[in-house]
């Protein structure tokens, strides 16, 4: 799988996945944006293409203006799959997290730098 960096087509458009690229042995998937049913298309192709090798992720959403609920089953299956992070949760990421309770098993930190440093992917 080859780096990815992915940039929006015009402003104030849903836009997903904002990059993608190895970090040590992590990815690190940048999103941004309002994640509505038609930007999560598309980032879950992205999650489930990083998830298929195997490697730690992190989800860096500190961007993201929206999470539709089925951001939620996305990032708990991702979770089931792989080494998951939730960096920099954005007020509507942590909300969405919030109202799920204490069943979700997606581990947040706050910043990308602590995430690449649990998983021992170096420095951000």
């Amino acid at each position: 799988m080859h780096e990815r960096d992915h940039t929006p087509s015009a402003p104030g458009t849903a836009l997903g996945v904002l990059s993608c690229g190895r970090r040590g042995n992590a990815w690190v998937v940048t999103l941004g944006g309002d994640l509505g049913p038609d930007a999560l298309a598309g980032v879950s192709r992205q999650l489930d293409d990083v998830a298929g090798e195997g490697r730690a992720i992190v989800v860096d959403t500190k961007s993201v203006t929206s999470a539709d609920p089925a951001m939620l089953a996305l990032l708990m299956k991702l979770q089931e799959e792989a080494s998951l992070y939730v960096a920099a949760p954005s007020p509507p990421v942590r909300e969405l997290l919030e109202r799920a309770g204490p069943r979700t098993s997606v581990r947040t930190v706050t910043s990308l730098g602590e995430a690449l440093d649990a998983l021992g992917a170096g420095p951000s």
